[in-house]
């Protein structure tokens, strides 16, 4: 049998009697019962490297198929080549099916609860999403992001709580190559009156699962402790409305490169809906530990653009309340400030609660009032009003009328 070795990709095989290497990298366990991956044979003394091949563990006939091809082509190993790849095929499998061992973990050990990279956007060694329809800055807004990380940007005029050091953060891309990339962020670091800063980027074609082996090299080189992915949609592959698959295997892959990661993606395709999700199986929003929309204001046009970023889920934390952001654009720079999040410009973009808080802003209402304003059954605001009255957010007045409670926030 051979001496296996886990490697950063897979598993590395050695036969030292036959000075044989085969290197397994991407197994992949199908729908189908299929086991694939990628083998790469380095063969004598001299280590001759073959070229790269996929091979499916599971079935009979390709192993035949492949004994009989290196058979042909190195005749004096042809009583070995059975054995070696029966041997390979066996131990694979068994890799694949133990998974990851169990462990003892004991609660009364000095636990740390989840920690923020950027507060309160990135936990740190876990995926978070934004999504939004096209056109509302997702790609500016992880500029932001990838700034307030790299410099880093203590004094942010947004509020994040951010690393006190630079942490290494690489964009993959699949939107845009690496000079425009480079532009945009000049234009953002000389709009917020920043200095020079490097960029550290790459174009990407191919889906993440299928391109790991070479993206865990460079972000190991690197020494990165964050990527951020844009976009989703043909970083995960294949048809994300119907095929599940992909969504599985595009976070395995998110998992081996052991870091923090945000991702940008695509609003669903629902017009019916007042409250999108993310476009594609709904694993993607399973998968993600904490997910934000970014909306666009309608009534701001021209060079400029009011956004907002509602937090929709999070199993880690409580829901943040929205943030709001002015972005400015020029031909040469995009200025971005903080802005007051004013719920009559998204008021199709949140919950009935919220809407009934932002209405109350103007005037106390009660029940039928508060449901003509709001275009909603009244039912539905009754309901929604004693929540709010029971997390003391609203009182009933002496008129039978629903008012703010003293401590509410300004958004």
């Amino acid at each position: 049998m051979p001496d296996v070795e886990h490697s950063l990709t897979g598993y590395t095989f050695t036969w030292p009697d036959e000075n044989l290497i085969i290197k397994v990298s991407g197994v992949r366990s199908h729908t189908d019962g299929r086991l694939t991956g990628v083998i790469k044979l380095l063969l004598g003394k001299n280590q001759q490297e073959e070229p790269s091949f996929t091979f499916n563990f599971s079935a009979d006939r390709s192993r035949k198929m492949l004994v009989n091809s290196l058979s042909e082509k190195y005749p004096d190993w042809k009583d070995k080549w059975l054995t070696i790849v029966d041997e390979l095929s066996l131990n694979v499998q068994e890799l694949a099916a133990a998974g990851e061992p169990v462990l003892e973990l004991d609660t009364s050990d000095d636990i740390k609860p989840p920690r923020y990279l950027l507060e309160p956007i990135l936990f740190e060694g876990l995926p978070t999403i934004i999504f939004g329809e096209k056109g509302v800055t997702k790609s500016y807004m992880s500029l932001v992001f990838y700034v307030c990380l790299t410099l880093p940007w203590l004094d942010n005029p947004f509020g994040f709580v951010v690393p006190d050091k630079s942490t290494k953060t690489v964009i993959l891309d699949w939107e845009l190559p690496g000079p425009i990339a480079q532009w945009n962020l000049k234009k953002l670091v000389e709009g917020q009156g920043l200095g020079g800063m490097k960029l550290y980027h790459r174009h990407c074609s191919r889906p993440l699962a299928d391109d790991i082996e070479q993206i865990q090299k460079y972000i190991k080189e690197l020494g990165a402790e964050v990527v951020i992915i844009d976009s989703l949609g043909r970083a995960a592959g294949g048809d994300l409305s119907k095929d599940t698959e992909n969504a599985t295997r595009f976070f395995n892959a998110l998992d081996k490169l052991n870091v923090t990661s945000l991702i940008v993606a695509q609003t669903s395709k629902d017009t019916k809906s007042k409250q999108k999700s993310i476009y594609g199986s709904v694993y993607f929003t399973y998968y993600a530990r904490s997910i934000f929309e970014l909306c666009k204001a309608d009534d701001v046009g021209g060079d400029e653009a009011n956004i907002a970023m509602f937090h929709r889920y999070c199993n880690l934390s409580k829901i943040h309340n929205p943030m709001g952001f002015r972005f400015k654009f020029s031909d040469n720079f995009v200025r971005v400030d903080p802005e007051a999040v004013t719920y009559n410009d998204f008021l199709d973009k949140i919950n009935t609660q919220s809407k009934i808080l932002e209405v109350l802003r103007d005037k106390p209402m009660d029940n039928k009032e508060i449901a003509v304003k709001l275009e909603v059954a009244e039912g539905g605001i009754r309901v929604a009003a004693m929540r709010l009255k029971n997390k003391g957010k609203i009182v009933k007045l002496p008129d039978n009328k629903w008012g703010l409670a003293a401590n509410q926030p300004d958004y």
